[in-house]
């Protein structure tokens, strides 16, 4: 009986799927990943130099600062969990602060299933920000100083 219970659990953990991207990134710009999926996923960020922050949005288009549908945005570990709710594919981007030169990131994909696919591409730098978008973003870390 502990034998088949034994066989049983490894066959049950076989199933799970868990995938460690990596990555360098310049001040104010973005890493995108494209997940293609068939369960609940996890994603945790980590950051070894700098610091990133996760955004992430069901669909076709690229989550940015101002367009997401969730993010984790601390000075620590980034943790989102993707409900079942979500449609497949799901973006992710890792967006690089702009008070470090240069932001290195270990992200862990976990999964109850295999993944279905992973591509990676990178936002072009000449069209990263406007003008209005770095306005917004100064002015929000001199109200996160004052507060």
């Amino acid at each position: 009986m502990l034998y088949w219970l034994t066989v049983f659990l490894i066959a049950l953990c076989d199933y799970a799927d868990s995938r460690t991207l990596s990555g360098v990134i310049e001040p104010l710009q973005y890493d995108f990943y494209v997940f293609s999926f068939n369960s609940p996923l996890t994603f945790e960020l980590s950051t070894h130099a700098g610091d990133a922050d996760l955004y992430v949005t069901q669909g076709s288009s690229n989550p940015t600062y101002y367009d997401y549908d969730m993010i984790s945005a601390t000075t620590g570990l980034e943790v989102i969990q993707i409900p079942e709710t979500f449609s497949s594919p799901v973006r992710v981007g890792v967006f690089a602060s702009a008070q470090y030169y240069n932001t290195s990131y270990i992200l862990q994909v976990t999964s109850d299933e295999p993944l279905m696919g992973i591509k990676r591409h990178h936002k072009d730098k000449d069209a990263s920000w406007t003008w209005g978008d770095v306005f917004w973003f100064i002015l929000e870390i001199i109200f996160e100083l004052l507060v």
